[in-house]
């Protein structure tokens, strides 16, 4: 296993250090130039995550755009560990298990907080109704 990080499609590697030999800092896993842009919108223990993105998709029956999505299953190493909610940047790789041809290479944008977690917020609170005694 390579102990010393190396640099992958002109990004750094990360601070953190991981014994993961599919990750592609780290590990033995080389990746390719595709890549894709998503945002995390499921975690697995076992370092997988699910990404999605949206696109327009033009319907010439009705001159109308709709909205589509598409889903990707990726790696997610130990160095980076990607939480719900992170645009991440995606690269292909080779298979890495039966769904996962993908690996997360870097981490974009900040932790979103989820939509159950905001209307627990203290600013929600709910109203006390009073209940007429007959």
């Amino acid at each position: 296993m390579n102990q010393t990080p190396r640099t992958v499609l002109g990004i750094a590697a990360p601070q953190g250090t991981c014994t993961d030999q599919k990750c592609p800092f780290h590990g033995e896993v080389l990746v390719k130039r595709e890549l894709y842009p998503g945002k995390v919108v499921k975690r697995d223990s076992n370092r997988s995550a699910t990404i999605e993105w949206s696109r327009n998709y033009y319907v010439p029956k009705y001159e109308r755009y709709e909205m589509r999505r598409s889903r990707l299953r990726v790696h997610n190493p130990t160095c980076l560990n990607a939480q719900i909610g992170q645009d991440v940047l995606v690269a292909k790789t080779r298979p890495l298990s039966k769904t996962k041809h993908h690996v997360i290479i870097q981490i974009r944008g900040k932790v979103e907080q989820p939509l159950a977690e905001a209307a627990s917020a203290p600013e929600a609170k709910s109203k006390k109704t009073k209940r007429a005694v007959a």
